[in-house]
């Protein structure tokens, strides 16, 4: 509920049984009497039958006030993340300055604390291109209508905590407005049209007009009338039917500046195309000759420093119409949160490291500067390329066991291939048991009960390769894939690890000191060139290496002289950005050993998105017990 409607209610409590006109409301808070009809009007909306009226003016329901108090008591911000939030809604929800005394009071906390606050506040709205003016113990926020607008949103995310943001939080948030009414206009009307979109750009869109809608109501026009709007035509038609229908439910006018901007946000997060109805080559048509070759240069480099070739055709379709959709958003000012970007960011290092290299692309490319809330939808579309090469990479060999009969064994061997072509290669097919003492392949496959226990791993099956069979090979595969991966990882360490780039220590807490440690002994060993450090910073600057209490730093070129690691421990943690780590392991890798990064990253996220497994490591004080105990926590 707004500020206003609260004090009001709150005045008209503490007079409790006395009739109040609209004149006496109206003089108190220096608005007109129409205005207070208005107030009464959506509170007893939003808590019906709160306010009673008469022709002596109004008063508060005895019964209902007193839980309405309690409820708003409950309500009162108790952490500094929620007194913030509270803050920069007064602020963003007035033009007029806000006395610093009665925050303090309606806050309940001191002066001090309030001021502490304040400090936080202003360097958020520095970032939101927004400024926190305080004037005499008054306090008020100046800036663009736009600015203030994105801060709106940014909190509403914030609130959410790192959730996806459904329709129960937007009401929440906005309590006067008819959400459910706003999500179907939108719906309908991009339905109409054959626009499509996904359900995360769907809620970015909700959000904004919600947001619109609010200021509008309230007398805060969006005004940018110097800009020239260059808006695609079916988005343009579709902002303005939507506008339409909004105006006469929520009784407010739409500028022609908030049409346009609405119909930019529309282009941007969406498109009129049916991706499953295209082909590869229709893309330049649709996309551009510019986006076209800023994806060949993405694909380039991921195959060159991740090994990660890009060749499914509904991949490059829906990826370059996600590159498009990006750059129009960058260059119309247009961010898009994440609510997914911290998990990402934690649970998935390696698919979001890959997206990061590609935003590095693109900045070299455009000169744009890529968001971690943008990089993170690059990582959707990329973890999917990922997986469908992580599953293709490792193919597991096995000799197949079946007795003649008939060509039953053609029918088997077909539909191994058919259901496991991509994870296995069939190296031998043996009619005798005898025959599997000279068997060099990984596995064994065999339709018939073995009468000794081969040295080798074994799934027996039926002739007929019934959907149980089918389970026991993919279960078999997926274990032997599983371990091929941890003897792998075991070599790659064994041939990269030195004693001397193993330390625990408590000396150094701050991110800085430890990359700059770390850098100058790697350049004294040989591994790198003295501008290793700028490098890493490089890297660092365009997203935090860290995930969880873990960080894994590397230079976004993988060019070093020697492919090494450098392990540092400090238990009491490091600060690192708006992180706390236990471990950083810095790579160093030559361009010979690149596919290493990948499988080493790989395996160290797998490894170390569980805390439980990076408190035991960092407690580690000698190289040997590191590498054992790391091992441990994958078997």
């Amino acid at each position: 509920m707004k500020t206003q409607y609260i004090e009001l209610i709150k005045y008209l409590s503490i007079y409790n049984n006395d009739w109040l006109s609209s004149q006496d409301l109206a003089d108190k808070y220096g608005v007109s009497k129409r205005t207070i009809k208005a107030y009464i009007s959506e509170i007893n909306n939003i808590h019906q039958g709160l306010i009673t009226s008469s022709n002596k003016g109004y008063k508060v329901d005895t019964d209902k006030i007193n839980t309405f108090l309690t409820n708003e008591k409950k309500a009162i911000p108790q952490t500094q993340s929620e007194r913030i939030a509270y803050i920069l809604k007064k602020l963003v929800h007035t033009n007029e300055s806000i006395h610093i005394y009665d925050l303090s009071e309606a806050l309940f906390i001191s002066d001090s604390t309030l001021r502490l606050d304040l400090k936080s506040i202003k360097e958020k709205l520095a970032k939101n291109n927004l400024e926190l003016q305080l004037i005499k113990e008054h306090i008020g926020l100046q800036g663009k209508e736009k600015d203030k607008r994105k801060l709106m949103s940014s909190i509403l995310y914030e609130e959410a905590n790192g959730s996806f943001i459904d329709i129960d939080k937007i009401k929440g948030f906005y309590k006067e407005l008819d959400i459910d009414y706003i999500r179907k206009v939108v719906v309908e009307t991009f339905s109409a049209h054959h626009f499509f979109t996904n359900d995360y750009y769907l809620t970015n869109v909700i959000i904004h007009i919600t947001i619109a809608l609010d200021r509008m109501k309230h007398d805060f026009q969006f005004l940018n009338k110097t800009v020239n709007y260059n808006v695609d035509n079916t988005a343009y038609l579709i902002a303005k039917e939507i506008a339409f229908k909004l105006e006469s439910h929520f009784h407010v006018q739409y500028p022609e500046e908030e049409i346009a901007d609405l119909a930019i946000l529309i282009s941007c997060n969406g498109t009129n195309v049916n991706f499953t109805q295209i082909e590869v080559s229709d893309l330049e048509n649709i996309a551009g000759k510019d986006c076209i070759d800023l994806v060949s240069e993405i694909a380039i480099d991921l195959d060159k420093y991740y090994y990660i070739s890009i060749a499914d055709s509904d991949f490059i379709t829906r990826f370059t119409l996600h590159i498009k959709n990006l750059l129009m958003r960058i260059k119309n000012h247009h961010s898009t949160k994440n609510p997914l970007t911290n998990t990402i960011k934690r649970e998935c290092p390696l698919i979001y490291d890959c997206a990061v290299h590609a935003s590095h692309v693109i900045k070299e490319k455009t000169g744009y500067i890529i968001s971690d809330d943008e990089i993170a939808y690059l990582a959707f579309h990329l973890g999917y390329a990922i997986e469908l090469q992580r599953q293709s990479n490792v193919k597991i060999s096995c000799t197949v066991l079946f007795p003649l009969y008939y060509n039953m064994n053609v029918q088997i061997i077909n539909k191994l291939q058919q259901y496991f072509g991509d994870d296995i290669s069939i190296h031998s097919i043996v009619t005798d048991e005898c025959d599997l003492n000279h068997a060099t392949s990984d596995f064994i496959i065999s339709s018939a009960q073995l009468h000794k226990i081969p040295e080798v791993p074994y799934v027996v099956i039926t002739p007929f390769f019934i959907e149980s069979d089918r389970e026991k090979v993919s279960d078999k595969i997926f274990e032997l894939k599983e371990q091929k991966k941890k003897n792998q990882f075991k070599t790659h360490l064994k041939s990269f690890l030195d004693e001397r780039h193993f330390y625990n220590s408590t000396a150094l807490s701050e991110k800085e000191d430890v990359l700059r440690f770390i850098c100058h002994i790697m350049n004294q060993d040989g591994y790198t060139d003295e501008d290793f450090l700028d490098k890493i910073m490089e890297r660092e600057a365009m997203s935090s290496t860290a995930f969880g209490h873990v960080a894994i730093p590397h230079a976004i070129k993988m060019e070093s002289h020697k492919t090494g690691m450098f392990i540092y421990l400090n238990p009491n943690g490091i600060q690192w950005d708006t992180s706390t780590v236990k471990i950083v392991l810095l790579l160093t890798v030559s361009g010979e050993d690149r596919k290493i990064f990948r499988d080493v990253f790989d395996a160290f996220a797998t490894i170390l998105t569980d805390d439980k497994n990076v408190n035991l490591l960092s407690s580690m004080h000698s190289l040997d017990d590191f590498i054992n105990k790391l091992i441990t926590c994958w078997e």
